[in-house]
């Protein structure tokens, strides 16, 4: 097998899988994108170039279609599959991967186009890419919300409201923040060791992980793999995402907290390790979620965690049974852009409306199992109104036995709290998620 280096070679194995998962992903945007299996059977080096060029395309396609379109002879609709997608992949190596010789991405390109679609499109690829190298720099952006779409890749739609609730500022923030790599985030076990003997210990095992200011247990990785070390065969920390993390911080401590919607598990772990909640019920309706849980827990020797399958739109408990309610409704995830590219080419306003219907049933049928005197935290990793402000205002106006509470933050959470509303944006160091707290009334 033919294995990718710096300098690229014709019929590099790792750039014609990420043309074919492109091709695959765009002729039907609704395709989920799972990588391991998508990237299967590639050696590391060309596994770890072909996922880089996928998530650089889906996160900067309207980008670099701007910079396609400059050059081609040709309409980009009449590009058919998959010139636009090598294209778009060499231009991704030209503008935005400097270890990558401009010239040697060029030439795979025109080789693969040769190769999969003929003469002419070798032609037409020629054309365009040694045109693109003659054009060293790119035409400035505009700042309206149009221009910003292109830019960033993000839906219009999406954007214009960005800037008319946050401000241009915290938009281009934002956009700017699903546009770059990400990073893993570690959540590390304080009962085994703490933090920053867990950062000296991957240190020695060839990974690099920095503290994340704002979660008290995570660490960020900065280079290497963790995934493959002693230390997580040996279950000192768990992969969960900084926002995810700091959720059960928001509630008041308590001896059990439900988790509804719970896989894959980062908030339970995260509560456990926190030692806030010393057991946990995770209920999540899917079973193979919940096993991927159960063999973390095994893993991670959470003895206070209990995965359980339950459906949080009927879910199998008491009225008033738990005095602490977490639940981390599905959703559009728009506050995940970064670390899941491809929802950006399926999100519409019809789509978040839809989902905002079924996250009021969710929140009502959740505020069943809140004991009087009790807590509910409502969650999301959206940033939309629709999803969050939303649903919270028809569901105290459906249930009057619930109001807002202040939210009891610790120091480095308190900059994101207002009231009782928790908002992080991705560009502060975490994904984006929105948190509500409410206190149903009577006595604990």
């Amino acid at each position: 097998m033919t294995h990718e280096t710096a300098g690229g070679r014709p019929g590099s194995p790792a750039r014609r899988r990420a043309v074919a998962v492109l091709s695959e992903f765009f002729a039907d945007p609704r395709r989920p994108v799972r990588l391991e299996r998508d990237l299967s059977g590639l050696a590391s080096p060309d596994r770890d170039l072909a996922r880089e060029l996928v998530l650089g395309v889906l996160r900067r396609r309207s980008a670099l279609d701007a910079e396609i379109a400059r050059f081609s002879r040709f309409p980009l609709d009449r590009l058919r599959r998959p010139l636009r997608e090598i294209l778009e992949t060499a231009v991704f190596q030209v503008r935005h991967l400097d270890r990558i010789p401009a010239r040697a991405a060029v030439h795979e390109a025109v080789d693969m186009a040769r190769a999969l679609s003929g003469e002419g499109a070798s032609r037409v690829a020629n054309g365009v890419l040694r045109a693109l190298l003659r054009e060293p720099s790119r035409p400035a952006p505009g700042t309206d919300a149009a221009s910003l779409a292109t830019e960033f890749s993000h839906p219009g739609f999406l954007v214009a409201r960005w800037i008319a609730r946050f401000g241009i500022e915290r938009a281009r923030a934002i956009l700017a923040a699903d546009d770059e790599r990400g990073s893993l985030h570690l959540l590390a076990d304080p009962r085994r060791r703490g933090r920053d003997a867990l950062a000296r210990a991957l240190a020695g095992e060839g990974v690099e992980a920095r503290p994340i200011p704002l979660a008290e247990n995570g660490l960020r990785v900065v280079s290497g793999n963790p995934l493959h070390t002693p230390s997580f065969d040996a279950g000192d920390y768990y992969v969960a995402d900084a926002g995810s993390q700091v959720l059960p911080a928001l509630l008041p401590a308590g001896p059990v907290l439900l988790d509804l919607a719970a896989a894959p598990g980062g908030k339970s772990i995260s509560a456990i390790f926190s030692g806030r909640f010393p057991s946990v019920i995770s209920a999540d309706r899917s079973l193979a979620r919940l096993d991927f849980l159960r063999r973390n827990r095994a893993r991670l020797s959470l003895g206070g965690l209990l995965p359980l399958a339950a459906d949080v739109a009927a879910p199998p408990f008491a009225e008033g049974a738990f005095s602490r309610v977490l639940l981390d409704a599905p959703c559009s995830g728009t506050g995940t852009l970064r670390k899941n590219p491809e929802i950006r080419y399926r999100l519409s306003e019809e789509w978040i409306e839809a989902l905002a219907v079924n996250e009021r049933a969710l929140l009502s049928s959740a505020a069943g199992t809140v004991a009087p005197g009790g807590f509910l935290l409502y969650s999301t990793c959206s940033l939309e109104a629709e999803e969050n402000e939303q649903v919270a205002a028809g569901f105290l106006r459906g249930r009057r036995d619930f109001r807002p509470w202040p939210i009891d933050a610790p120091p480095e959470l308190s900059p994101f709290v207002a009231g009782n509303l928790f908002r992080i944006f991705p560009d502060q160091g975490s994904d984006g998620f929105t948190a509500q707290l409410f206190r149903r009334e009577g006595a604990a």
